[in-house]
């Protein structure tokens, strides 16, 4: 039983209301300030995607030299339990705030052999779906089947806290983000021969914690980011708010300010991290004179509450 709770967790998608699929809720939303200003495109995070506001199905998504490889877990028009598969290139889309596009026909396999019973391939079976995916950063992406009202996914969180933390805004879930991290930088720099330079350094990342930063009386969310020299040293911090503009609230959105390289661009380095760039194992940002910083979750110890390895 237990393990079949697992399972369900991780199937937790979206559907829609053609074919196999049923639409009720449209998923988490990604708002993205100024996202027209980005330059950059990064891939989509591999792993398991959903819509955190249903349960029961669920994406597979894994890239690989500029091709998607999918896979869907849901159910039939008699609620039977089906899986289908598709490939497709990520495409760079035109399209404002979305980063790539694939589309890829829906592929459905039947009369394999089940465990412990000698290899037998499976056939293609005459599936009619195609499958639309529209990846707006790399922890958030927008799907439909057959032109049918689009749907909002994200990779799915668990076994660690996440929570939404701007519930007026979007229902987006923002991560626990401790643990070690390597932070890999693409420095735009007019000086050199190939304009830009790459390094990367390993950080520590503290839990998130909720106060107001800038004294604007508006709650905001951040993370602290720690490197070691024999003691601990701050060396920047991972923002999310809103902000007021006009009477208008914006964002949520993130900023990454990196105090350690400084040295590298003459000036504190700022990485705009929409909201949909932020993930728990992966998040992206960028900078305005192109520079970006993209982070790999190495493990999700608490070094900075207990440094002994």
């Amino acid at each position: 039983m237990k393990k079949l709770n697992i399972f369900n967790s991780i199937l937790i998608l979206l559907m829609i209301n053609t074919g196999i699929f049923a639409q009720t809720l449209i998923g988490p939303v990604s708002p993205c300030v100024d996202c027209e200003q980005f330059t950059v495109r990064t891939e989509p995070f591999n792993g398991t995607w959903y819509n955190p506001e249903q349960s029961g199905t669920g994406f597979s998504i894994d890239v690989q030299n500029g091709k998607l490889f999918g896979v869907y877990y849901g159910y039939d028009e008699q609620g039977k339990a089906i899986w289908l598969t598709f490939v497709g290139d990520l495409v760079p889309s035109d399209e404002p705030n979305v980063m790539w596009t694939v589309d890829a026909d829906l592929l459905q396999f039947e009369n394999g052999n089940a465990f412990n019973q000698n290899y037998s391939a499976p056939n293609t079976t005459e599936y009619q779906e195609q499958i639309h995916l529209k990846f707006t950063q790399k922890n958030h992406a927008i799907f439909s089947v057959n032109n049918s009202e689009e749907q909002n996914i994200v990779p799915i969180i668990f076994g660690m806290p996440a929570s939404v933390d701007f519930p007026e805004q979007t229902s987006y879930q923002f991560p626990e983000l401790t643990g070690l991290w390597t932070m890999v930088y693409y420095f735009n720099v007019e000086d050199t021969p190939e304009q830009f330079t790459t390094t990367s350094v390993v950080y520590s990342i503290s839990s998130k914690k909720s106060r107001d930063v800038d004294g604007d009386g508006i709650e905001d969310i951040y993370y602290t980011i720690i490197q070691y020299y024999g003691d601990q040293v701050i060396n920047g911090d991972i923002v999310c708010k809103v902000a007021e503009n006009n009477g208008q609230i914006q964002g949520p959105e993130c900023t990454y300010i990196d105090r350690f390289l400084i040295t590298a661009t003459q000036k504190i380095p700022r990485y705009r991290i929409p909201i949909g760039g932020l993930g728990a194992f992966r998040f992206f940002g960028e900078a305005d004179d192109g520079s970006t910083v993209e982070a790999i979750k190495i493990n999700s110890k608490d070094y900075i509450n207990n440094p002994v390895r």
